[in-house]
């Protein structure tokens, strides 16, 4: 102590110096350290708010729309924006929703992302179909809420999600008279995936698998289902569906099973058990052979399509 009273104090007036300065650098990171910014980010004030910005020009991507894309499953979507550019915006995360006010954005990897699932939170999103497709509709919009004035303009960005009402699909496994496999799903990869499978029974509990041997005119049940959409909204509606000698689908040598969307008239054997109703339909017949042909195998295609439940056009 006499040292340092000795020497004027210098080292205790140094310390005192780093403290202050250590306590005002704390009082001005302490609004950015709740942010999480990005790498990608950095934590600004606009405005009189602080936020995370964009980290330099390059990141700013599509900026009229915010760097907007959107994901579609089914009867879920989701719409991701560039959190940066919303608050360089004068948008931040609380103000901004769904056409339901209680669904707000969840931040992943510095974006906002908006999500609505037709199953458990439709969050304001609306069906609607015309004469080719079915259509999803949401969008995210803003709320002010602070004050009787605001200093941006309003923000709605609608998406959608699309698809196709018609499709057609084949079981790309053969059905064989006295042996051969039966393994009947498929994938539709283009916009919705719809499988169709082959049951031994009309539980269509357990399906087959593996090799199985068919005698002729054996019962066989059928299974079509879409996947990802809601039943309690869409119906899957089979028009047509047909056998082949072979895995192509329109092969000129074929047997009509469903013909607008009833049995064929020609073959006492098919069974229409559930069409139109739910996402899944069922039809039965009993296996046959094409006649003066080298094999046993059939192949199976459909054509169907999506109806809204209630909508009067479903078949049932």
């Amino acid at each position: 102590l006499d040292f340092l009273f000795f020497m004027g104090h210098p080292l205790l007036m140094c310390m005192a110096t780093l403290l202050f300065m250590s306590s005002t650098a704390t009082g001005q990171n302490a609004p950015c350290q709740g942010l999480s910014c990005t790498r990608d980010e950095v934590c600004t004030q606009i405005n009189g708010v602080y936020g995370c910005g964009c980290f330099g020009q390059s990141r700013r991507n599509n900026s009229e729309i915010y760097d907007a894309y959107e994901t579609c499953s089914g009867s879920n979507g989701s719409l991701s924006l560039s959190r940066c550019q919303l608050f360089e915006a004068g948008y931040t995360a609380d103000s901004l929703h769904l056409n339901d006010p209680n669904c707000k954005g969840r931040l992943q990897d510095g974006r906002l992302v908006f999500s609505f699932d037709s199953n458990a939170s439709v969050c304001g999103a609306t069906l609607t179909t015309n004469s080719t497709h079915i259509i999803y509709i949401n969008s995210v919009g803003s709320t002010d809420g602070k004050g009787v004035i605001s200093h941006v303009g309003g923000l709605n960005i609608s998406f959608s999600c699309v698809y196709p009402l018609t499709q057609s699909i084949s079981m790309p496994m053969a059905i064989e008279a006295f042996g051969g496999s039966i393994n009947g799903e498929v994938s539709v990869e283009d916009y919705y995936q719809i499988t169709m499978m082959a049951y031994p029974n009309s539980t269509f509990l357990d399906p087959y698998y593996g090799n199985v041997t068919l005698e002729l005119n054996q019962q066989v049940y059928i299974a079509v289902q879409v996947d990802q959409f809601s039943s309690s909204q869409i119906a899957l509606v089979l028009d047509h569906c047909w056998a082949t000698p072979n895995s192509q689908i329109d092969s000129k040598t074929y047997w009509d099973l469903i013909v607008n969307q009833c049995p064929n008239p020609e073959d006492g054997t098919v069974e229409v058990l559930q069409n139109g109703a739910s996402t899944s339909s069922h039809f039965s017949f009993r296996a046959f052979t094409f006649a003066d042909l080298p094999d046993n195998h059939i192949y199976l295609h459909c054509t169907a399509h999506l109806c809204l439940i209630g909508s009067g056009n479903c078949f049932l």
